[in-house]
């Protein structure tokens, strides 16, 4: 696939039936990730991406790092006599990644060398190269074979691979069937979904129902491979750069096989499939309707996950919009409704409750009560613990 032409016309978010097959990759990039996507040699990962560009308003730039010194990223120290210092000059390449709109595009990743990938830690993490700041829209898209099909590949280090989200390159079959059969030497990239300028406003959910999992599933937090193979893995960055992703996934509509892909790319298939369930129980969960009436929700034994969606549910609920009448239902609801059943639960999440109290707020009256009958239920090996 020697050229490839974008055919964005009539494109519309919700048209995901003619969307491009690796349109999970451009969501993450758009929201401001660097984004490392694997794939097999001839299959036009390169060439795709570049047509995404235009898609996007955006000038797109190539670049094979491996063709690289560790100074073309670090910057080539000048010094200045009149100064008594040095500065690292970037290359001329890097002047235009300071205009807005860019992407720079990061060729076979995986072929460039250990000191040079250090080199390119700036770039990805602070954005520089030497003394030369890119735009802060600048968005950065690296594609690579896998090692074993790459000349003097290696896998990539963990600090490095933890500043991507990484993907898995889906060939465009429908697109090169096409090009084909038309005898000519175009193809035509499907589209891609470009965001709307108010996407960032569904980062605060996104993040408060990451906060949630975590709050739950605190090993899931932070938990680094050994494994050199294994490359998409939770660190706090993971899941913040997941946050953004799913925000600009959410700004889209988009369907869940994308955002499947998005949660894999970035803390790793287990965890990102149990945080899908998370907030799959969740979602089924009117955690409004629940402070209404507390005793609507029924805690069972075999769908725990379901009364701790719930519960944590309840507390950001409250805590978006504290009053004393809904801190006292939230009370009831842990305490005497969910309580019964199972302390153990509800003495977890009841502290994040307690501590949403504004400065002076005394609980009296039957929520008082209700916090001093579930006090006596708190088993022992808890209560050590308080």
């Amino acid at each position: 696939m020697d050229q490839t032409i974008s055919d964005a016309s009539s494109w519309g978010i919700k048209d995901w039936a003619r969307a491009n097959v690796n349109s999970a990759i451009a969501i993450a990039a758009q929201s401001g990730a660097a984004t490392c996507t694997e794939g097999p040699p001839g299959v036009a990962k390169s060439q795709e991406a570049l047509t995404w560009c235009p898609m996007m308003g955006r000038e797109g730039h190539l670049l094979i790092g491996s063709t690289h010194a560790p100074e073309d990223f670090s910057g080539l120290p000048i010094v200045d006599v009149l100064a008594d210092s040095f500065r690292c000059v970037a290359p001329d390449w890097a002047k235009s990644l300071q205009k807005p709109r860019q992407v720079l595009i990061l060729d076979e990743l995986t072929t460039v060398p250990p000191s040079v990938r250090a080199a390119m830690l700036s770039l990805l993490t602070e954005r520089r190269l030497g003394n030369l700041k890119i735009a802060d829209d600048a968005l950065i898209i690296a594609m690579c074979n896998p090692s074993h099909m790459a000349p003097n590949a290696s896998p990539l280090e963990k600090s490095m691979a933890n500043r991507f989200a990484h993907f898995t390159w889906e060939f465009p079959v429908a697109t090169w069937e096409e090009g084909m059969c038309e005898g000519t030497d175009v193809f035509r990239s499907g589209p891609i979904p470009v965001l709307p300028a108010d996407w960032q406003r569904h980062k605060a959910a996104n993040g408060t129902a990451i906060v949630e999992y975590c709050r739950n599933n605190s090993l899931e937090r932070l938990q680094v491979p050994t494994a050199d193979d294994v490359v998409s893995y939770p660190t706090p960055r993971t899941w913040h750069k997941l946050r953004n992703a799913l925000a600009a996934a959410d700004s889209v509509n988009a369907p869940a096989k994308y955002r499947a892909e998005i949660c894999a790319a970035f803390v790793g298939k287990a965890t990102g499939s149990t945080f899908l369930k998370y907030l799959a129980a969740r979602d089924l969960i009117d955690v409004e309707l629940c402070l209404d009436n507390p005793s609507l929700f029924k805690h069972s034994k075999a769908r725990c996950d379901l009364t701790v969606a719930m519960l944590t549910s309840a507390v950001s609920a409250v805590k978006s919009r504290f009053t004393e009448k809904r801190f006292a239902q939230a009370i009831k609801l842990f305490c005497v409704n969910v309580g019964s059943e199972t302390a153990d639960l509800v003495f977890c999440h009841l502290k994040h409750l307690m501590a949403l109290r504004p400065a002076g707020f005394e609980i009296n009256g039957e929520a008082l009560q209700d916090l001093a009958a579930f006090g006596k239920r708190i088993p022992q090996h808890l209560r050590a613990n308080k």
